[in-house]
């Protein structure tokens, strides 16, 4: 029984799920949003669940919106593996000598992403069948364009990674050249322990099928690392493609084949947040912190100092002229507003009301028209 433990507690997907729990707690974050939206927590009140549950698609919940919703949830759980690869296999060397890695590192990876999927469609089973009161088939048809999105995103990456793995044997095949070659550059005895690398008894080398990890203690490490590099760069160039995507969305939103539903948009725009903060992350290493702490002063300081201005201003006024603006102050504003202008202002809106009742026939009352919109508010008058 200890060693089943044993081998349970320092199997890659453990260790990964820990190791986001140490290291880029920043990156957990989105996941935070998300798990507590889809569960009426955040943004309840605004009815952020409904934007996931019940995603709309050209007006209408259908196929094709749920099938939008898949591909943006695809979206975002390949941008936060493509990040978390990008940081943290450098710990798990011996993914490099496994056929695919990023395939690898993806399969033992998914503990978050399944249980976000799987309560996903669970809530959203739920609001179908009691907030929507659709039927069993039309729920399971939602459901069936949503797994359908997200399997289509899920093809596509991996197809492309499965050719960046060939491209990247084949560059190393013309670098070393014959076998003698290759294993006198990749293996070398005696080597420094790497104080990085975290243990990994075993891992999933497919859905079905556990293998043990391989010892990489005998490997050069500078040569697991240029391979690490390669995949990098692959991944780093998906990232660049989403942000192209994000443009190219922005400037055809007036089509409204383009509008796709907003809770869509908000996991592709967390699928690049989280690329940039991995990239951040990444770049800086261990003065990521330090740097963003020198930014946030930066930016107070210049607040402050009026470098920068945050206000609203209003449109056609020239606000570079410090010494020719009105003064903002109680008593400038109790000069401006006073009794006489007040009754004039009233009696101007009276005659603008008077104009408009005399279109209609005389002793009718004009029809009430009421909008009622969400947002804003009011304050009620106090009592004289």
């Amino acid at each position: 029984m200890k060693r089943f433990w044993t081998r349970f507690f320092y199997s890659f997907p453990i260790q990964l799920l820990l190791l986001h729990f140490r290291k880029y707690q920043v990156l957990l974050i989105f996941w935070a949003i998300l798990f507590s939206t889809i569960n009426g927590g955040f943004a309840k009140l605004y009815g952020g669940d409904a934007l996931y549950l019940a995603p709309e698609y050209m007006g209408k919940v259908n196929f094709y919106s749920t099938t939008v919703m898949g591909v943006a949830t695809a979206i975002f759980t390949m941008s936060w593996n493509i990040t978390t690869f990008i940081l943290h296999s450098g710990r798990f060397k011996f993914l490099a000598t496994t056929s695919q890695p990023f395939s690898r590192y993806c399969l033992n990876n998914s503990i978050i992403p399944a249980a976000f999927l799987l309560m996903l469609l669970w809530r959203g089973w739920q609001y179908q069948r009691w907030q929507e009161l659709n039927s069993v088939p039309q729920i399971l048809l939602l459901a069936e364009g949503f797994i359908c999105g997200y399997l289509a995103i899920l093809f596509v990456s991996f197809f492309y990674f499965f050719n960046a793995d060939k491209n990247i044997g084949k560059r190393l095949m013309r670098k070393f050249g014959n076998p003698r070659n290759f294993l006198r550059t990749i293996l070398i005895p005696n080597q420094e322990h790497d104080e990085n690398a975290i243990p990994v008894l075993n891992y999933f080398a497919s859905p079905w099928r556990v293998r043990r990890a391989r010892n990489v203690g005998h490997y050069n490490k500078h040569y697991l690392d240029n391979i690490f590099r390669q995949h990098h760069f692959a991944a780093m160039i998906t990232i660049g493609l989403a942000l192209v995507f994000l443009v190219i969305m922005a400037y055809l939103m007036d089509y409204p084949a383009f509008r796709i539903p907003a809770g869509a948009s908000v996991l592709i725009f967390f699928a690049f947040l989280i690329g940039v903060a991995g990239a951040y992350a990444y770049l800086l290493e261990s003065w990521a912190i330090p740097v963003l702490i020198g930014i946030i002063i930066s930016l107070n300081w210049m607040v402050k100092n009026q470098w920068l201005d945050n206000r609203n201003k209003a449109y056609g006024l020239n606000y570079n002229n410090k010494k020719e603006r009105p003064a903002y102050s109680v008593p400038h504003l109790q000069e401006f507003f006073t009794a006489a202008r007040a009754e004039a202002d009233r009696k101007h809106t009276l005659q603008i009301l008077e104009n408009w009742k005399k279109q209609f026939p005389a002793g009718s009352k004009p029809p009430l028209i009421v909008l009622n919109t969400s947002g804003g508010g009011a304050v009620p008058p106090r009592g004289r």
